[in-house]
């Protein structure tokens, strides 16, 4: 059995999508979890078991990787250890058939997952796809959350932190191989969104989020930060506050406003190309050779 959990946040435009392509390419007998938050609750019976677990939860909204912990744990409370264990991005579905190919990849790794490369040398397993099994991801302990302990360089030598860093952490800590399931459409709209890895698996990227990537971070530039002559709050005094306005006003046009326009340039052409890719997929069963 092929347990899938799967997260849909704020939109149901995913979820048609998702389910038709699972449908057609998990050619194993397979239970979905979704965890739908601020979703109509009708959608829930495209799915198996669902959850809200934002709702449910004391301390409000709940960050991606603890609902993603959750539903695995949820799974391990139902399921046999040797079942396969799925993690998948709602803005996600695989393309091509997965049995034989989970088979593969879980005989010779304990656990197998999109790396994302291309995203300026990303290193951790990333939740849009990522198989083990049950038995393996509870003695792993694992656990898909960020923070300032499990963080990186990448290719720019910047510090990154992101989803999936503690569960690579907790891989390295125990030796323990896994296998990186990568890129190999082209990259031509954009270097990280719409891709497709192992010529089976799709992430649209950033489905449920502003559509800005770490890669346009790099075409933006960085925010440059704030001089020690400006602080954030101005004085009360007011000629005090009439020259914070001023260095204000400087510093926003000298050193930010480029930054900014780039940014909300690159913006609205992600946007304009993930709407293009949406209609794409929506009207042609072969979208994904397209990219």
């Amino acid at each position: 059995m092929i347990h899938i959990a799967t997260v849909h946040w704020m939109s149901d435009r995913w979820i048609d999508l998702q389910v038709d392509y699972l449908r057609r390419n998990v050619d194993r007998p397979y239970m979905v979890y979704a965890d739908l938050e601020g979703v109509d609750p009708r959608h829930g019976g495209r799915f198996d078991v669902t959850t809200d677990l934002s709702a449910r939860s004391e301390d409000g909204p709940l960050p991606h990787a603890r609902k993603l912990n959750a539903l695995a744990e949820l799974i391990g409370e139902r399921a046999d250890p040797d079942d396969v264990l799925v993690f998948l991005d709602g803005d996600a579905f695989p393309v091509a058939p997965l049995g034989d190919f989970l088979e593969d990849r879980l005989s010779r790794y304990p656990l197998a997952a999109i790396r994302r490369d291309e995203n300026l040398g990303d290193v951790q397993p990333h939740p849009s796809f990522c198989a083990t099994t049950v038995g393996f991801w509870h003695d792993l302990g694992g656990d898909w959350s960020r923070g300032p302990a499990w963080r990186w360089k990448n290719a720019l030598g910047w510090t990154v932190e992101d989803v999936g860093g503690k569960l690579l952490y907790q891989l390295n800590e125990r030796g323990i191989e896994w296998c990186p399931l990568l890129r190999t459409s082209s990259g031509a709209l954009h270097p990280t969104l719409f891709g497709v890895y192992e010529d089976r698996i799709y992430h649209h990227g950033a489905g449920f989020r502003p559509v800005f990537e770490r890669t346009d971070r790099h075409l933006a530039g960085k925010h440059p930060p704030l001089p020690a002559s400006l602080p954030l709050e101005p004085p009360e005094a007011p000629l005090g506050k009439l020259v914070w306005k001023i260095r204000a006003k400087t510093w926003y046009l000298t050193k930010k406003r480029g930054v900014a326009k780039r940014e909300e340039r690159l913006t609205r052409r992600n946007l304009e190309l993930s709407e293009q890719v949406f209609e794409l997929i929506q009207t042609d069963d072969a979208f994904y050779e397209k990219l």
